[in-house]
């Protein structure tokens, strides 16, 4: 069950009901949600990492045609965010011979290898071989963006609404109400994963989006019922990934 109330210190509020594509008002209610989600991976399980310290820093490949912010500066996880693309990435190091790190994701792929010179090189699936970028300049740190509740509450409809009319027919989007700030930002962004990995999924019927507020990220599917976990304390390493999510939508019902 959800809590009461959730304020910028994190606790749970009543859920915020989005009624789909034709709705003609937002409906909050404090309807009980499914069961806790269960755990995705312990990649997303907040053990801090031996990620190298440095600063948000912009690159870019040879040609120009990607353009990334790769950030360091939390010490649990890098960050890495394209140019044109919503979603951030959130990756682990590893040690490589010669004092490489590589950075990989959620789905065991690698993005970066960082040399000990600090050279970076981008692995993609246009660049499976790699492909060197070059440092154009210092970033702002990726983190959630912090919104006032009214704003977060009309965007929220957005999303829903997007849904809806990307998957052909009404879904509904239940997530804590009266948050703020970045917490909202980190729950606005799980809805936006949802709903973009179901966009991406045919022929996976889901209704039902819940976004809850927990320990650790986690998602679930039971019937037509997508429950998801965010951990606003562990920024964007804190929501499941369109990876995470693809593997739940995917694999048998929990």
């Amino acid at each position: 069950m959800l809590n009461d109330e959730m304020s910028q210190g994190g606790a749970l509020s009543r859920p915020l009901s989005l009624r789909g594509a034709f709705a003609a008002a937002l409906a909050l209610s404090s309807a009980g949600g499914a069961a806790h989600a269960q755990q995705i991976s312990p990649f997303m399980a907040g053990v801090r990492n031996d990620v190298r310290l440095g600063p948000a820093t912009r690159y870019a490949t040879p040609d120009g045609q990607l353009r990334f912010v790769f950030d360091r500066s939390g010490g649990r996880y890098a960050l890495l965010r394209f140019e044109g693309d919503p979603e951030v990435h959130i990756l682990r190091a590893v040690g490589a011979a010669g004092g490489d790190e590589i950075y990989r994701n959620d789905a065991n792929d690698i993005a970066l290898r960082v040399t000990p010179h600090g050279g970076v090189i981008l692995y993609t699936r246009a660049h499976s071989t790699g492909a060197p970028a070059a440092e154009e300049g210092a970033s702002a740190a990726i983190a959630p963006q912090a919104i006032a509740v009214a704003q977060y509450q009309a965007r929220m409809r957005q999303v829903q609404a997007a849904a809806a009319r990307a998957l052909g027919r009404a879904i509904i989007f239940e997530a804590p109400a009266n948050v703020t700030g970045p917490n909202a930002g980190l729950v606005l962004d799980a809805a936006e994963r949802a709903a973009a990995t179901l966009a991406a999924s045919p022929g996976i019927t889901v209704t039902r989006v819940i976004i809850r507020v927990g320990p650790a990220p986690a998602a679930r599917r039971t019937g037509e019922a997508l429950d998801i976990q965010v951990a606003p304390n562990m920024g964007y390493a804190g929501r499941p990934s369109n990876n995470s999510l693809r593997s739940v939508l995917q694999g048998p019902e929990r």
